[in-house]
């Protein structure tokens, strides 16, 4: 019996995985400005582990929003932790299931929304590439590869920031469409209150949309960030 899915539902399950997804993008730029007062080399490896993560959370994300789709309800589906094997079972189901960086500009006339807008962004193909970068990087290695292991270089350290960059392009403001063709999600990382917010967009007649936007809040009693924003 499939599970009644709720676009509402699934957006106040994704915004959290977002917002941590924002918290772990400034805490990488922390590393690499020096803030968190780690060399090189250890901020190279921080940095990787919150890839790491922040793949898991695109990976778990694209699963809430596709909630519907018949895969994401599978037993087998809910128990993947791998994030490259969650995204190839939604990629098989719904080829467009990938986020797809997008811009927003206010006219006269209303809201127009560019996709595909920045040609930097995290692909699908990166996704795999960083997502297998991260298990070599974070794996100590065997005997021999401790024996060729060379010196950390420049060239790794701005590797780091370019996967930084490309993230960021991609998910700062990002769609992603529905199977149904019904309509699709936009969400921000960042808005004024300091949360995510998602807009859902629903197709309800001929070039006509329903647009219901949820906002993610959390209490002030809630330790919710892993970043100090206020003194004690």
């Amino acid at each position: 019996m499939e599970e009644k899915f709720s676009t509402e539902e699934a957006v106040k399950r994704y915004l959290p995985l977002m917002h941590e997804l924002a918290i772990r993008v400034e805490l990488v730029a922390k590393a690499c400005e020096g803030d968190l007062g780690l060399t090189p080399p250890y901020a190279r490896e921080y940095a990787y582990l919150q890839f790491r993560r922040m793949c898991e959370l695109i990976a778990l994300g694209c699963l809430q929003l596709h909630g519907d789709l018949r895969v994401a309800q599978t037993k087998a589906t809910k128990k993947e932790w791998n994030a490259e094997r969650i995204m190839k079972h939604l990629h098989r189901n719904h080829p467009h299931s990938f986020p797809q960086a997008v811009e927003r500009t206010k006219d006269d006339e209303g809201w127009n929304i560019q996709a595909n807008s920045k040609p930097n962004a995290l692909t699908r193909k990166e996704f795999k590439t960083l997502y297998n970068e991260c298990g070599e990087v974070l794996h100590r290695g065997t005997i021999r590869t401790l024996e060729s292991s060379t010196d950390f270089h420049e060239r790794d350290y701005q590797k780091v920031l370019s996967w930084q960059s490309k993230i960021v392009d991609l998910m700062n403001q990002h769609m992603i469409g529905r199977a149904n063709g019904e309509g699709f999600y936009i969400t921000s990382l960042r808005t004024e209150g300091g949360c995510p917010e998602c807009s859902i967009f629903k197709i309800v007649g001929d070039k006509q949309l329903e647009v219901n936007s949820i906002k993610m809040t959390v209490s002030d009693d809630v330790v919710h960030s892993y970043v100090a924003n206020k003194k004690p």
